[in-house]
């Protein structure tokens, strides 16, 4: 008798923090089963169109420009609602076509519509979901997900109890397996005997922490001789002096491809309060400041930075704050050895390494009606 290997639609797009776990999902299938057939939804307008080919996933796009923003006048919300209705019709098309076993969404605005065709086609969905305080997407189709799997015991209280699971969220294997601060120091061509801070402002960069940096950080740190690896995202760099840009101290580029390599040379993380990104710093345990960005949708990285400050596993510094406090956090942690080993050692608490394979559990369970070994 032959095997019938599953076919899965992951729709996953808008930011790095709904992408990368639909990515790291569909590595881990890939690993248990290659012949599994995986197809990502994307919007053509957003980065996943380049990222997700990158890891050799084959992506359909829909055009979708924006989410909950694009409600703020009559004439943006009318233009979402006929991307919307034209996004769930050429769905409805693809689901039609592809066939899938399961539907999985990882939230934001490309889910929606994915999510919406899933249930239309009588197709299984699983929902993950990586913030504390769950999104719009996620809360709308929880009622019809056979499977909801969450990073936040605090999001519990949001789905129904029987369909959900805490299984923290999924991260890419080469983050989990990341090198030794000497090894990444090597490729990256810094000193491992220097201090090196990893500035990032999430996948489109942030102008407020790249501020501190050309308004006197950059000379502070050359200064202190502390090395920067500084993703600047789409800020232009001709902004910045080239006598401070190009200092041997100093990396920078707009993306961070090989993020695992940067993490683990960095003896200190400033970072927004992505969710993502906060799973992942917990795994790897490095000191970290994080600076929630106060606009976010519904205030979860705010909710999520909370949640680590509590268990005293990271320092904030408020967006209001950040030109007059960053700085000097950074150098303080920088020298505390007592306070960085004690976060370090209460993210142990707090990080969730299996929670790729438990997610991979839950969508074998609910596509179970095929034989595999």
């Amino acid at each position: 008798m032959n095997k019938i290997y599953p076919k899965i639609i992951i729709g996953s797009g808008g930011t790095g923090g709904h992408i990368y776990p639909g990515i790291a999902i569909a590595k881990a299938i890939k690993r248990k089963i290659p012949e599994s057939n995986i197809l990502f939804i994307g919007s053509k307008y957003h980065m996943e169109m380049n990222e997700i080919p990158k890891f050799g996933f084959s992506i359909k796009e829909i055009y979708l420009s924006g989410g909950r923003n694009k409600l703020s006048s009559i004439s943006s919300g009318f233009v979402l609602l006929i991307q919307l209705i034209r996004s769930f019709f050429l769905l409805n098309k693809i689901i039609k076509k592809f066939s899938p076993n399961l539907v999985i969404g990882t939230g934001g605005f490309v889910s929606f519509p994915t999510l919406l065709a899933a249930i239309n086609n009588k197709i299984p969905i699983l929902i993950q979901e990586q913030n504390s305080y769950p999104g719009l997407t996620n809360r709308i189709f929880s009622r019809y997900a056979n499977k909801i799997c969450i990073a936040y015991e605090q999001a519990k209280k949001f789905f129904p109890k029987k369909k959900t699971i805490l299984t923290g969220n999924p991260v890419r294997s080469e983050i989990i397996n990341n090198p030794s601060k000497e090894l990444a120091c090597n490729y990256l061509g810094l000193n491992k005997e220097k201090p090196v801070i990893l500035s990032l402002g999430g996948s489109k960069g942030s102008d407020n922490i790249n501020n501190v940096w050309i308004r006197g950080g950059l000379k502070k740190l050359i200064n202190l001789d502390i090395q920067l690896i500084w993703q600047i995202g789409n800020f232009n760099p001709r902004k910045i002096k080239r006598s401070e840009f190009y200092h041997p101290n100093f990396i920078f580029m707009n993306f961070i491809e090989n993020i695992s390599i940067c993490y683990a040379a960095a003896d200190v993380i400033i970072s927004r309060a992505g969710a993502l990104t906060i799973s992942e710093i917990c795994i790897i345990r490095k000191p970290t400041i994080l600076v929630p960005l106060n606009n976010s949708s519904d205030n979860h990285q705010n909710n999520n930075a909370k949640i680590l400050e509590e268990k005293k596993a990271i320092l904030i510094v408020k967006e209001e704050d950040i030109q007059d406090k960053l700085l000097d956090s950074i150098i303080q942690l920088i020298n505390d050895i007592n306070l960085k080993n004690k976060m370090v050692k209460n993210m142990l608490h707090l990080s969730m390494p299996n929670a790729t394979n438990d997610i991979i559990h839950e969508i074998l369970q609910i596509i179970s009606f095929y034989e595999f070994k």
